[in-house]
Parts: structure tokens; sequence; C-alpha cells
């Protein structure tokens, strides 16, 4: 390994959502794929958990939806939406069925698409960390790095960097940032044991959001959204008791957590809100890689399988000699766009954590007395219909 006489078809960087999916994809069409990551598979990540409806469907379409619930991952078939003590509350529904969600850990979740990518021939290596490019002619060529079997070189006709919001392949390219709104929220998470409530609860108070989803191993993860200029001060023991403190001073959030355990260390994150260019000659980006937003709206993973089902119809063109690279790269990124753009947009709009009109809680008011009306909020709040305005806040959290 790492002689650099083999040349792949794709080299991935970064096994997660997006690459591995993708890695996936792309084996089971018959291409040698590389994928490469500098953390071991399965390992955790900072997330949001909660796959949103349209994932749902992706993992449906690909078969791996009993494999996930046999990783103890349950459903979610029920939401409380609580803003400023108007409350809707229901069981999504899609074409007339029950619909439901998950909110997996990211070491079951990860893990599962990094071993079904394995079964449909694409290779992982593991604690890979990616130091460099080959170049030819001007045209990426594959990747440099260094592993437990020492450096190699991997040749590639193309290098799709998967690698998160703070990509190695993003920087090595210099991919441009096209738009840049930055940090509009801060973001704490726990695991609590002992919450009895299995459905997911979300509630809005001033400029805060809290949400409660079940997760894996019998847990519920609880997030906290918050404006950056509160944040904690320093140390593990401040940014404990500012989380514990805020889900407390909530009384339906104190209620719901009566008898829970916090079982972990918070999690914190602060996300820009950036779009970087998609491609360029020889690579391309997937993922929060080239585009990431703030968790405000738990968009990541359904888009990462977005992205990883256009891009793998689009290298499969390009790599089958249909289309030129160069035209199948623009098509995938023009995709991107179109299916991003307006999710962006009000994703931006929620992370900015405004307070809630009194048009917009009057509305509320209306609709929670019409159980149309609820059912169809509840089935746009988890993605089985898609919103009607683009700034509607149903999506939250």
């Amino acid at each position: 390994m790492g002689t650099g006489n083999d040349l792949y078809d794709v080299v991935i960087v970064g096994a997660r959502c997006a690459g591995a999916s993708l890695g996936m994809l792309l084996a089971q069409r018959g291409y040698a794929v590389e994928m490469v990551d500098r953390n071991a598979a399965g390992s955790d990540t900072v997330s949001t958990h909660w796959i949103r409806w349209p994932g749902v469907q992706q993992l449906r379409a690909w078969g791996l939806l009993p494999a996930l619930e046999k990783t103890g991952c349950p459903p979610i078939v029920s939401a409380s939406l609580d803003f400023e003590g108007h409350v809707l509350a229901g069981g999504p529904m899609a074409a007339g069925t029950q619909a439901a969600t998950y909110a997996p850990r990211r070491t079951a979740l990860d893990a599962l698409l990094v071993a079904e990518a394995r079964a449909q021939g694409a290779r992982l290596r593991e604690r890979f960390a990616v130091t460099g490019l080959l170049v030819a002619d001007g045209q990426v060529a594959g990747v440099r790095g260094t592993g437990p079997d020492g450096p190699a070189a991997l040749r590639a006709r193309v290098v799709v960097g998967a690698d998160g919001r703070n990509s190695t392949v993003a920087r090595l390219v210099e991919s441009p940032v096209v738009e840049d709104r930055g940090v509009l929220a801060r973001s704490l998470y726990g695991y609590w044991s002992g919450v009895a409530e299995r459905g997911v609860r979300v509630v809005f108070r001033g400029r805060r959001g809290i949400s409660l989803w079940p997760t894996n191993d019998g847990l519920t993860v609880v997030s906290l959204v918050f404006p950056p200029e509160e944040a904690p001060g320093p140390g593990r023991s401040a940014l404990a008791e500012f989380y514990v403190s805020a889900l407390r001073e909530v009384p339906e959030v104190e209620r719901a957590l009566a008898g829970a355990d916090l079982v972990s260390q918070p999690q914190a994150a602060a996300v820009r809100n950036a779009r970087r260019q998609a491609y360029g000659p020889g690579w391309v980006l997937a993922g929060d890689a080239g585009h990431h937003k703030d968790p405000v709206s738990a968009q990541g993973i359904s888009d990462a399988f977005a992205d990883a089902e256009v891009l793998a119809d689009a290298l499969d063109a390009a790599l089958s000699g249909s289309v030129g690279l160069d035209e199948a790269l623009a098509g995938y990124a023009a995709a991107r766009d179109a299916q991003r753009l307006d999710t962006f947009n009000y994703t931006c709009e929620q992370a900015e954590l405004r307070p809630f009109g009194a048009e917009f809680l009057d509305d509320l008011a209306q609709t929670a007395a019409d159980e149309q009306a609820v059912a169809a909020f509840v089935n746009t709040f988890v993605g089985c219909d898609a919103p009607s305005d683009a700034s509607w806040l149903g999506e939250s959290h």
C-alpha cells in the first residue's frame, strides 16, 4: 500500500455522511474507490443528529433503514413544537402513513455507512491525514498523506473533499468562499438518561431554542441554541453550568428532564454559514466541505446524503465517458446550489434568533385551532412537505 502505482477512479477524503455514502454509491457502480479519513471509522463528531424526512427517504432507497434501526436508534413518530407557549403537536404523515425520522449517534450512523461502502467494494484508510495534492498538467491528480502504514501517494482521476467544514481539500485547492454570513448562533448539546418522552420536543423562549431528540442507547440528546454574545465563561465546568442552567430556566424543559441525568460533558459548536465553490480541475467538494450552515435547521445530514446521490450520478457520467468531467461537475454544482440556496437563506434568518413577532404568534394561535393546519405545520417541520415560504420558522432546530 502507498506505492502510488495504483490509479483509483476516485479518492474521497472524509468517510462520514457525504463521503461514505458517495463511496458506497460509486463502488456499487463498479468504480475503484479509495476513502481516507483522519479518524477511525465510527468515531464521534459534533453533530445535530437529526435526519429529516428527505434523508430518511434516502436511507430507505439505499436499503439502510433496517440496519439503522438495528443500532438501537428509535424511530421518532411525534413532535411537539412550542413557540413562546404556543404549542403545536402531532404525528407527521407522508402519503397517508406514519413518517418516522431518526436522530442517531454519529458513532452508529457513520460506522453503518462505512460498513456498507466497504461491503460494496470501496476501500478505507483510517487515521490517514492528507498533507498535500498530486497535480499533473494543472489538474488535481491525487493526494499525499500519511497514516499507520507511513506516507502514501494516492493517484486518482478525481479527488473528492468530503472532509467537513474545515476541509483540508478545500484549503489545498484554495476553493474560494462565494458567500459568508459568519457565525450567527452558538449551540451546546449533551446526552441525558432517564428522559421519559420519546418524541421530539422543541421549545423557543426569547432568543434561545431547546430541542430534545431520542437517540441510541436509551439516551436523549438535548440541544441549546443561543446568541453568540451569551457565550459562557471559559472552562468545561462553566460550559456545563451555563447549559444546565439554561435548560432548567424553562419550566416545560425542566419537567421533561425531571428524574433525568446528564451523562456527558456538553459539546459546543459555533458554525460559520458559508458556501464555497464546489469544483475545479480534478476536484469537487461534497457535504459540509463545500456548503455549511448553522445547525439550527438540522439540515446537514440530509444535505450530505443529497450531495452524495447527485455527485455519484455526475461522476458516473464523467468516469464512463458520457460527458466531460468539467461539464459533469458543473452540473453537480448547479444542482447543489439549486437545492441549497433557499435553505441557506432561511437557516441564516433562523440562526439570528430574533424574537417572534406578534403577527407570527397570532398566526400560530389560529393554526393551533385548526387540526389540518397543525398537521401541515408538523409535516413541514419534519420535511414531509416543502415550506411554501422560505422564511417560515417551522423548520427550526
